[in-house]
């Protein structure tokens, strides 16, 4: 590792020790914060004073925009029915097929390295930027600056702040280029920058890492950051069970209660697959469940919805993003792409959620009942569940604007009624007279 970045790695490392959050909107605002990390400056010897000024002389605050992002993050406020819908629906599954087919060679030799399956790092790549179709808006300097004035005693805060600085720095990302998510991740698999610093992987043989210009650069620093995690090459992520009732109701591990999966962790809630045979749960697809492998029960919907026993892999991907509803997208997915069966078991609502395909069939009818202001994007916005809470009121349903089956399979209903009614109307006006030569 080039000693030139331990500064800010060291940081990261150590990134789990205690700190307090201290507030950086002090009376002068952001130029206060900018001033405080310029003071660190002296325990950062890679970063020169001259790039810290250059990079932060006109920054923008982002504080307001990424608290509200914090708190609208779409992997703990949306339905995981309507999650797991969206991120894991046919379009993304048949786009990830040709992924696989045009990076067969890479990711060929990304598994002889890194010991992680292609469709898991394909289907990283589908969740989190569509295949690289989802760029990133924010400048990440600013974005990692910004968070870390929300909380100059977070560690890792202020090493991913640092090490963007740093990549400016050694020409490693373009300025112009270098833009994120509203919390600093970049690129086509969505790195924080001290991280893909330290597990950045060449996937294309030039000598270099570019997440943002190269795909096989991008799956292979995937790949290399999983294994770092604990991923374990051969073991499913997880299968879907059956559970017995008593089991259900008080061996359920969501979130960080399954962190018992992740090595040289204390027992917890994870049980190995005999000892979990043995409490009645069975696979749904009727195969015998043994081995000493560990896993947890995860069921985020409750007793009531689908169940699987997760593995370490689950964990790993897990931490990739902190969200059971990421972790889960992202095994479905995979499994799709290795051509496996999907989830067998209903998710316990009547209103399940919509494919992108059908939000845009959605989007589309609403602006045929006149709400020109909502796109036909198949992004779930305000625009699209305003207008679908005006319907919801004129139609008589119950329901608080989000698009779901219910509404789309009632508005396909009063489009196929309209339909013919516009079409005789259009018939049935009068044909004028020819005209005299």
């Amino acid at each position: 590792m080039n000693k030139t970045i331990c500064g800010f790695l060291t940081l990261l490392c150590a990134a789990g020790a205690a700190a307090q959050p201290a507030n950086a909107r002090g009376e002068d605002g952001l130029a206060w914060c900018v001033n405080q990390l310029r003071g660190e400056l002296a325990q950062h010897a890679e970063i020169r004073v001259e790039t810290f000024d250059a990079h932060t002389r006109e920054v923008n605050d982002l504080r307001p925009a990424i608290e509200a992002a914090t708190r609208s993050q779409p992997e703990f406020q949306l339905a995981i029915w309507d999650y797991v819908a969206r991120l894991a629906d046919a379009q993304r599954e048949a786009d990830g097929r040709e992924v696989l087919l045009r990076q067969k060679e890479a990711l060929a030799a990304i598994e002889t390295s890194h010991g992680v399956d292609p469709a898991t790092v394909v289907a990283v790549f589908g969740v989190e930027t569509d295949y690289g179709r989802v760029k990133g808006r924010y400048p990440v300097v600013d974005a990692t600056l910004s968070r870390a004035c929300l909380d100059l005693g977070s560690r890792e805060r202020k090493a991913h702040f640092f090490a963007s600085l740093w990549l400016l720095q050694e020409g490693l990302v373009e300025r112009d280029a270098f833009r994120g998510s509203w919390a600093g991740a970049f690129g086509m698999t969505q790195f924080m920058p001290a991280t893909f610093v330290r597990f950045r992987a060449d996937g294309d043989s030039n000598g270099q890492s570019d997440i943002l210009g190269s795909v096989p650069d991008a799956l292979a620093t995937t790949a290399r950051y999983l294994a770092a995690l604990g991923w374990q090459t051969g073991l499913p992520w997880g299968w879907e069970v059956k559970v017995p009732a008593q089991v259900a109701s008080t061996r359920n591990a969501l979130q960080r209660e399954h962190a018992c999966l992740a090595p040289n962790q204390p027992a917890g809630r994870c049980l190995d697959l005999s000892r979990w045979a043995a409490l009645g749960v069975v696979r749904i697809d009727g195969q015998p469940l043994s081995g000493s492998a560990t896993a947890a029960l995860l069921m985020p919907a409750g007793a009531a919805g689908p169940a699987w026993l997760v593995t370490r892999n689950f964990q790993a991907l897990w931490q990739y993003n902190r969200a059971d509803a990421y972790a889960l997208a992202i095994g479905l997915l995979a499994n799709a792409l290795r051509g496996e069966p999907p989830m067998k078991a209903a998710w316990p609502t009547d209103d399940p959620g919509l494919s992108r395909a059908e939000l845009r069939e959605l989007q589309t009818l609403l602006v045929r009942r006149g709400h020109a202001d909502v796109q036909v994007d198949g992004a779930d916005g305000p625009r699209t569940r305003h207008a679908v809470a005006i319907e919801e009121r004129t139609l008589g349903l119950a329901g608080n604007g989000r698009p779901g089956a219910r509404i789309l399979q009632r508005l396909r209903a009063e489009s196929a009624v309209t339909a013919p009614q516009e079409a005789a109307g259009k018939t049935s006006l009068p044909v004028p007279a020819p005209r005299s030569p």
